[in-house]
């Protein structure tokens, strides 16, 4: 995870040799303020919760995507004053609705657009649409 261009954390993925499942998701480093991120910031940006839905949205649009890596850090990210647009794409369950109306008041200030995108239909999150 980046902020302002360093490493600054980095996200271990704990899984069951059994089962493959993830069994815990700990951070090593500073995450707050930062997130994944695939490039230097463009003017429009969106927020996701995970990776996976962040290179599945720009996958999707051609428009940049970062991960917070967790609903509960999705306010949390330093945008760059250079970033003109914020595109929220919480996931679409009662977290994700908490998480984009808590991003919604954290992130406004003067000149910064802020607008929210869901996965269509029933999806939870962009990346089940590259899963069909």
């Amino acid at each position: 995870m980046r902020r302002a261009g360093e490493l600054a954390a980095i996200q271990r993925i704990f899984l069951d040799p059994a089962t493959a499942n993830y069994t815990a998701k700990l951070c090593l480093g500073s995450a707050i303020g930062a997130a994944w991120t695939n490039g230097s910031p463009a003017r429009t940006v969106g927020i996701c919760e995970g990776f996976e839905t962040a290179a599945a949205y720009t996958s999707l649009t051609g428009i940049q995507a970062w991960a917070t890596m967790g609903a509960k850090r999705f306010h949390q990210v330093d945008i760059p004053t250079s970033v003109e647009t914020v595109i929220l794409l919480a996931d679409n369950d009662p977290e994700g609705r908490r998480a984009q109306a808590r991003a919604l008041e954290t992130y406004a200030r003067p000149g910064l657009a802020i607008e929210t995108e869901w996965p269509p239909g029933h999806m939870n999150d962009w990346a089940q649409l590259l899963k069909r």
